[in-house]
């Protein structure tokens, strides 16, 4: 029996037995030529497959973006996502916040090497933190929490329904910097989410605008990234987009829920594929010159091997790092629980891979991490590790 959430169009896939002979994990028998039609064929079977409301894949190489969607942008709808339709990038988002520190370098408004201390002129913090680089906390080893920090403690006498974001996030700094670090800064990989919300408080503080205008104007803009934004993709307000989805007794539920926009730097940004795709395109050198030198793209790449990353993994500054197999991956992974997005850039082809699901739970990870190694592999088949933090 057909399971009922498939359509006539995907119960006829499963009939002809394509979705089995389709459904190997990467390394297991051929991908096809990633043409916009295969690609669009590989994407429909990991949706189908996986039972997602939607997914959606864009390989960039050679220069050209091939972009393929498929499912609903809402489950139990009749809404069919498009191709120009914004995903929610969670954390990936990192990675952008790391290139506008890249761009305020080349500004001369921040300088590589940075400490926090020169950075935060006059802010009182723990003496353990004052020569903690902005490296090291791009790298998520400045000392800072892994996750459990926002305690009612912790948080006594925040307002976050007054204050305005760039005084959310300046107050927050003041806290987690007044703090003992947690683990000797620079001895290990801790990833942490609180170390952007610094982040975001240093460029903030260096550019004198909020952290959002800075992407729009660093990142967005000089790219052409159309279409870009932040914060969830679809609410009841705004309901034509795609909707992030929680899973409840079994089903997929449509939410609007997402991250605290304080933890905006960390991970609120959404972008359709076309135009994420130009972000990581820059990064894989595949872009045209002129948004950041080779000399920075080259800093933020530059990996860091220390206890915690995992076997064969590194740190760059927003990224993650294989350091085994050939060629050296660049990967990253978001999700705010309800939307997951991976991103695998591989700077020596000039290529990337993208994808992304409106779903953020183990049939989510499964999917997306599935169809992101076939389409890896078809790139660079000796290619391991393209799992990023």
């Amino acid at each position: 029996m057909i399971p009922g959430w498939m359509s006539r169009t995907q119960s006829l896939l499963a009939c002809l037995g394509l979705i089995a002979t389709m459904a190997t994990s990467a390394g297991e028998g051929p991908v096809p030529k990633l043409d916009r039609q295969a690609l669009a064929a590989e994407v429909e079977r990991a949706q189908i497959l996986h039972g997602l409301p939607a997914m959606g894949a864009a390989v960039v190489r050679d220069g050209k973006t091939t972009i393929a969607v498929a499912g609903q942008r809402r489950a139990g709808g009749a809404d069919p996502v498009q191709e120009g339709d914004a995903f929610h990038l969670g954390s990936d988002t990192k990675a952008i916040t790391a290139s506008v520190v890249a761009r305020l370098v080349e500004h001369g408004l921040l300088h590589w090497g940075e400490t926090l201390a020169e950075a935060l002129p006059g802010l009182e913090m723990d003496p353990a933190f004052r020569p903690v680089t902005l490296e090291m906390v791009m790298r998520h080893v400045a000392g800072l929490p892994g996750s459990g920090a926002f305690t009612p403690e912790f948080t006594k006498g925040f307002d976050d329904e007054h204050w305005t974001l760039e005084h959310q996030r300046r107050d927050m700094t003041r806290r987690f910097l007044a703090r003992k670090p947690d683990y000797p800064p620079g001895s290990r990989f801790v990833y942490s989410n609180y170390g952007y919300i610094i982040l975001g408080h240093v460029l903030e503080r260096a550019a004198g605008k909020p952290w959002e205008q800075l992407v729009q104007e660093e990142v967005f803009a000089p790219l052409h990234m159309a279409g870009c934004g932040f914060g969830p993709t679809a609410t009841s307000k705004q309901p034509e987009g795609i909707w992030g989805h929680d899973r409840k007794d079994r089903a997929y539920v449509p939410t609007e829920g997402d991250n605290p926009p304080l933890l905006g730097p960390a991970g609120t940004v959404h972008c359709p594929l076309e135009a994420w795709a130009k972000f990581a395109a820059a990064h894989a050198g595949a872009a045209a010159p002129g948004w950041l030198t080779e000399a920075s793209l080259r800093r933020l790449h530059e990996p860091l091997e220390v206890p915690g990353a995992g076997p064969g993994k590194a740190i760059a500054m927003g990224w993650g790092v294989t350091t085994t197999g050939s060629p050296t991956l660049l990967t990253h992974a978001g999700s705010n629980g309800f939307n997951l997005a991976r991103i695998v850039v591989i700077p020596s082809l000039h290529a990337a891979v993208l994808v992304t699901a409106n779903a953020g739970d183990d049939h989510a990870y499964e999917a997306v991490d599935e169809l992101s190694d076939r389409l890896v592999h078809q790139l660079a088949p000796k290619a391991q590790g393209a799992h990023g933090p």
